[in-house]
């Protein structure tokens, strides 16, 4: 067979994963998940990227040692380059991989990972299609390769997380109300219920009482489609650190479970300026945790603070 001729295969692989999809997701899609399965303990990895978005790059390379490779007995490097096309979190994720041994490319592939919940745990779904070039052929070890990566997932999972992950986010927006209004929208119970939390979300709990040392609580309550993947209650709750009527609020703002325990902490500043009857609020926010659940829990962060005050932003045109 020429060098220049293409052997084309396929293959779908099925996992019944005991952990939600949150989790199992997260391991995809967080760099630090990504890190505890995605490799070879036996290839010393020479360089890693990772850029979880459409458009984004994904790459690993890593050298073999001697011996722990058919196709080089002398020990070879492989080159994992990756580009995400789509992603749907929790749901989905395709992109298209090359790979290279020793810098001869030798596929270009196009993967998806289907995610579906299933009596609280995974139903993980593998499909690739792949054109092999340059002479190589492959036997199947592709699926034995993508085999044994899942198997390093499932173990990944199942190991304890006591490392602290955290993260912090500064946001700024410009409010068209005036700001005792909008720090009112912060402090009063009932205001606050009507826009905390995310885009699906609601808040049929509310407590605040917003003096320094008075603490705050609520559920925020998530539609059918997100309940389905992350639950559907989501208690939060924290203690007003400073109260500055109408400038400065700074409180904790606590991940809590079903028990009441606190599963991530954070620390938010809220600030609110006055520019010509309208409010420049600026918010300053930091998140931190341990347990495989918190670096997805963080991965999220921008994206549920940014929708919670475009939410704000919406009543306050009212």
């Amino acid at each position: 067979m020429s060098d220049q001729n293409a052997e084309h295969g396929s293959f779908t692989i099925e996992r019944l994963i005991d952990a939600p999809p949150a989790r199992v997701y997260a391991a995809f899609a967080t760099a630090e998940g990504k890190e505890r399965w995605f490799g070879s303990p036996q290839a010393k990895i020479l360089q890693r990227e990772f850029d979880f978005r459409p458009g984004g790059r994904d790459r690993l390379l890593g050298q073999w040692p001697p011996g722990s490779h058919a196709k080089s007995p002398k020990g070879l490097t492989t080159d994992f380059r990756a580009e995400y096309w789509d992603i749907v979190p929790q749901q989905r994720i395709v992109y298209v991989y090359e790979m290279y041994l020793d810098e001869r490319k030798i596929s270009v592939s196009l993967a998806t990972i289907e995610f579906h919940p299933h009596e609280g745990r995974t139903r993980l779904r593998i499909t690739e299609q792949g054109v092999f070039l340059n002479g190589y052929h492959d036997e199947g070890s592709r699926e034995r390769g993508t085999n044994d990566l899942l198997d390093g997932l499932v173990a990944s999972l199942q190991a304890t997380d006591r490392r602290v992950h955290s993260r912090e986010l500064t946001l700024t927006r410009v409010m068209p109300a005036p700001r005792e209004l909008v720090f009112r929208a912060w402090t009063d119970a009932e205001h606050l219920a009507r826009w905390f939390g995310p885009a699906g979300f609601t808040v049929p709990e509310c407590r605040a009482d917003a003096r320094v040392g008075g603490k705050w609580r609520l559920t925020m309550r998530a539609n059918d489609d997100i309940a389905a993947i992350v639950g559907r209650d989501h208690p939060a709750g924290g203690e007003y650190l400073e109260v500055e009527k109408p400038s400065r609020l700074v409180f904790t703002n606590n991940a809590l479970d079903a028990a009441g325990n606190v599963i991530l902490e954070g620390l938010t500043t809220v600030t609110f300026e006055d520019i010509g009857g309208a409010t420049k609020m600026t918010l300053r926010t930091r998140a931190s945790g341990m347990g495989e659940h918190v670096p997805f829990m963080l991965s999220g962060m921008e994206q549920g603070w940014s929708e919670t005050l475009m939410k704000l932003g919406q009543i306050m045109t009212h």
